[in-house]
């Protein structure tokens, strides 16, 4: 997948997210780009980590 159509699906999954969750999305993807890159390794691990052990949860909330 290139860079281009990651954004569109990252954009579309924004489309459904609460605005409740959006500025702690806004938060997160802050501080993925302040953050060094083995910090940011980290980051990124444990936020898939979490997406997909309570996907079904925010599949839930973004309904």
């Amino acid at each position: 997948m290139t860079t281009t159509e990651i954004k569109k699906e990252i954009s579309k999954a924004l489309d459904q997210v609460p605005e409740k969750l959006l500025a702690d999305i806004l938060d997160l993807i802050k501080e993925v780009q302040s953050e060094k890159s083995s910090s940011s390794n980290t980051l990124t691990s444990n936020f898939k980590k979490i997406l997909s052990e309570d996907s079904d949860l925010l599949h839930k909330l973004a309904q």
